[in-house]
């Protein structure tokens, strides 16, 4: 019966390629990402909370036939835009609030809009101070934390809709002017249609299967995702490089630092209380313990706090975002802990090595960093030949027909009462959450590591990566 399921889907996906009429296109940017290094382009002079709370995925819709998608827009700008308008809408005493249901709201994609996704719900209230709000209005009440933020852009009254997955909440504000961002939109829609190159086919898993989430995934692939070698970039600093970093961290010169250099080694730097490891493996990490009890946490300053030690110590350029946020109790004082991805050319990378989760986390309570840990692997920017022979990527749903029988068998993990009852497609394909197209990082090589294009399908019981040119699996982190 699997096998009869599994012949369904090709057969169904060769029909859906003629009578489609949802079509989406996914560009595969060319920007690079840089670290750590004083000579790259920084993103900008300073890391701002604005800086921090930027979203994941873009998504354009011209029409109901054509969509687009980014994962990066740092050659379009459209979410820099997008902030001036939102910003003054969130500080409007001029607007109006009104519910629409889940149902209704997924329609919206029919209509000439962009939908910005974030990897996490964000407070409104911070978003709105992220913004330079200074008196945000009730709309802060009315919603209180935000995963996607929908902007329309057709004819008749411009509106915008916040939503957190459970809610939707549609805002009409008469000071909303956003003629610059539709004619930067329709400039987009225009070289998409004319020129067509980078771009490749979508539809919507819930419009042609029933699925419960509104994923969208391709039929056919055209042209590759660049070839990246990545590099650790502690393990090639010298000891003069290595000091320069510990003066920086603690705004002392080097001869009132104490300086351990391990038998790995991995050096360890001392200054008071404060303690600052470059680790052979690529990590820098920083601890300064808590100096009093912090009782009542403040998400607003400590996010601030944050931002600013990045953007005195890190040195970023552009690719980082905040990916979650959780609370923390330490020795009875309570605060937060952040957890940061990057970008790599564009594209969301995920980690291979099991001791580094996250490309940066770091602990803080108001306006105090108790840690910090940053895992530093930086493009080495070599000029690659990206067409190879015979070589083509696999669409999405390829990888879903490849890995039909493993994704079963996972989405019976969490579904026990089916007692090896059949599973209908549907039922499949409601287990996925998200689909995107990322880079793995193995973390294996110290340099020209091969970073891998993969496909992320995430599930509810976890994230599988398979290598976009096989279908095989080639990375796996099931729980929550």
């Amino acid at each position: 019966m699997k096998e009869r399921l599994k012949t369904l889907l090709l057969i169904s996906l060769v029909s859906i390629s003629l009578i489609l009429t949802k079509r989406l296109w996914i560009e595969l940017p060319n920007e690079m990402f840089n670290l750590f290094n004083n000579k790259d382009k920084a993103y900008s002079a300073s890391y701002l909370l604005s800086d921090m709370i930027i979203p994941n995925k873009y998504l354009l819709n011209f029409n109901e036939k054509y969509h687009t998608i980014f994962y990066d827009d740092s050659k379009h700008g459209l979410w820099t835009n997008t902030q001036k308008i939102l910003a003054t809408t969130l500080g409007s005493e001029d607007i109006k609030i009104t519910d629409i249901s889940s149902e209704e709201f997924s329609t919206y994609n029919w209509k000439p809009s962009i939908v910005f996704y974030f990897p996490e719900k964000i407070n409104t209230y911070i978003l709105a101070k992220a913004l330079d709000v200074k008196d945000p209005n009730y709309i802060v009440d009315a919603i209180s934390s935000v995963k996607s933020i929908y902007i329309y852009l057709g004819t008749g009254d411009p509106f915008f809709v916040l939503s957190n997955d459970e809610n939707h909440k549609i805002i009409y504000d008469n000071s909303i002017d956003n003629e610059q961002l539709k004619e930067q939109f329709l400039a987009i829609e225009e070289d998409a249609k004319v020129q067509g190159k980078g771009y490749n086919f979508y539809y919507s898993l819930k419009d042609i299967y029933g699925a419960d989430k509104d994923i969208y995934v391709p039929y056919e692939m055209n042209g590759t995702v660049p070839t990246v070698y990545v590099e650790n970039q502690i393990r090639t600093l010298d000891i003069k490089g290595r000091r320069e970093i510990a003066e920086k961290f603690f705004e002392k010169s080097i001869d009132y630092i104490r300086e351990i250099v391990e038998g790995n080694e991995s050096t360890i730097y001392e200054y008071n209380n404060k303690v600052l490891k470059l680790n052979v493996n690529g990590t820098v990490e920083y601890y300064h313990p808590l100096e009093e009890t912090v009782k009542k946490r403040n998400l607003y300053e400590s996010l601030s706090t944050a931002a600013e030690f990045i953007s005195r110590n890190a040195g970023i350029t552009k690719g980082m975002y905040l990916d979650k946020f959780e609370e923390i109790e330490v020795d009875n004082s309570v605060g937060y802990n952040l957890k940061f991805k990057y970008r790599l050319r564009g594209l969301p990378v995920i980690l291979g090595n099991e001791e580094v989760v996250d490309f940066i986390e770091i602990e803080v309570f108001n306006n105090h960093v108790r840690s910090y840990k940053h895992f530093i692997r930086k493009d080495m920017n070599k000029i690659i030949n990206n067409i190879q022979e015979g070589k083509k990527m696999l669409h999405s749903f390829q990888i879903i027909d490849m890995n039909y029988d493993f994704l079963v068998e996972e989405y019976l993990k969490v579904n026990n009462s089916m007692n090896g009852a059949e599973v209908a497609l549907n039922e499949v394909l409601s287990f996925i959450e998200d689909i995107n197209l990322s880079y793995f990082d193995p973390c294996l090589k110290d340099i020209e590591d091969e970073v891998v294009p993969v496909w992320v399908i995430k599930t509810v019981n976890g994230l599988y990566a398979f290598n976009v040119y096989s279908g095989s699996l080639i990375y796996e982190k099931t729980g929550k």
